[in-house]
């Protein structure tokens, strides 16, 4: 198991690497080719949730209202008490300060952060100096940027048997951030980045507008710990018809926003977000829907939230007959914290309902 594992990340790292580093395509799809011939590809684990023994809170109807009609948008208002709000802040940052919070896997974290690039670099000079020292891979003394990833490279692609499993998973998730990087750093990227609403962003270089990408730190996303989660999911009921019998939770991610963090345009892989906020923060930090007509600020209030939908309901016409055709005009992100910290609770939701909806206004509660 532990080889097939190992031989899983190698290729991933490879599959990267095809998408970054051009030069590189040849040896990788080789080395690829080989891996996908000797190997078999564990099965990733689906999103579940873990039973606990804490007390779930009473299910109260909430006061709901409409506050854009497509994508609809519901607000959401006292979804919970303020000693159940004061109780998961302090939950929410003792696990913080313990490290006893998980990273989540399913985002890019501190993809701009060019502290991160550094660290890196670190990481990956210390996986392949015993490979230097031992004269397996040449040494490069070039002062090129990415050196430190191409030495990893190629001890990856000529001695995956002297590199840990361990190694290796820290060498893809590296790459993989550092793709990412590029693709936001592409056309259609920059494109995407400049319908934020947070306009310090975007700066002036000559007749063209660009990206100020120093100004960009994000929100730190953690998974939702077992405490909170049934809890959490109790609300379903409340706002969505059938609850959890036709809503499953596909996402479950608290989002801690310190100052200066804001998160980027994105539209959600799911048919609804739940987005409950625990803490406000003192200035900015809006969730904000740049695509509406007229483009919406949404601000936060301590225990309240917003339901909306990212998807378009089954029943409405659209180019495929998937039923989750994205809706493009629910592309939001949250706005840059000015003052202050905030910390959110986003919950994404899939519908399992065997009967079209014309819309999805048919499903709330």
């Amino acid at each position: 198991m532990g080889n097939r594992v190992k031989s899983y990340h190698i290729m991933r790292i490879l599959s990267l690497l095809c998408c970054l580093h051009h030069d590189l395509q040849l040896d990788c799809f080789l080395l690829l080719l080989l891996l996908v011939l000797l190997s078999v590809i564990p099965n990733c684990s689906s999103f579940s949730a873990s039973n606990n023994q804490h007390p779930t809170p009473t299910t109260k109807i909430l006061p709901v209202a409409t506050s854009h009609e497509e994508p609809i948008i519901l607000s959401l208002s006292d979804v919970f008490t303020d000693e159940e709000v004061d109780n998961m802040i302090q939950l929410v940052e003792s696990s913080i300060e313990s490290s006893a919070l998980t990273p989540t896997s399913a985002y890019q974290e501190d993809v701009f952060s060019k502290e991160a690039w550094d660290a890196e670099d670190i990481i990956l000079r210390n996986i392949v100096q015993p490979l230097l020292d031992d004269g397996s891979i040449p040494n490069d003394d070039s002062s090129e940027n990415e050196v430190a990833l191409r030495s990893f490279v190629y001890a990856v692609t000529h001695y995956p048997d002297k590199i840990t499993q361990d190694d290796i998973i820290a060498g893809a998730n590296i790459i993989q951030r550092r793709e990412a990087v590029e693709r936001w750093k592409s056309d259609e990227g920059l494109s995407i980045m400049k319908l934020s609403m947070d306009y310090d962003m975007i700066k002036e270089e000559g007749d063209t507008m660009a990206v100020d990408w120093d100004e960009i730190s994000l929100g730190k996303r953690y998974e939702v710990p077992s405490e909170l989660l049934d809890r959490i999911e109790h609300v379903i009921p409340t706002v969505l018809k059938g609850g959890r019998d036709l809503w499953t939770t596909t996402d479950a991610t608290i989002v801690k926003y310190h100052e200066g963090d804001l998160q980027v345009p994105h539209i959600d892989p799911c048919d609804a977000t739940l987005l409950i906020c625990l803490q406000p923060c003192l200035e900015g930090g809006s969730t904000c829907f740049p695509l509406l007509d007229p483009p919406r600020r949404l601000e936060n209030s301590r225990g309240g939230g917003y339901l909306f939908f990212s998807s378009h309901a089954m029943g409405q016409d659209q180019d495929d007959s998937s039923g989750n055709e994205r809706n493009v005009l629910s592309l939001h992100h949250g706005g840059r914290v000015l003052k202050g910290e905030k910390i959110v609770m986003q919950i994404m939701l899939e519908y399992n309902g065997d009967e079209d909806v014309q819309t999805w206004l048919e499903v709330v509660a």
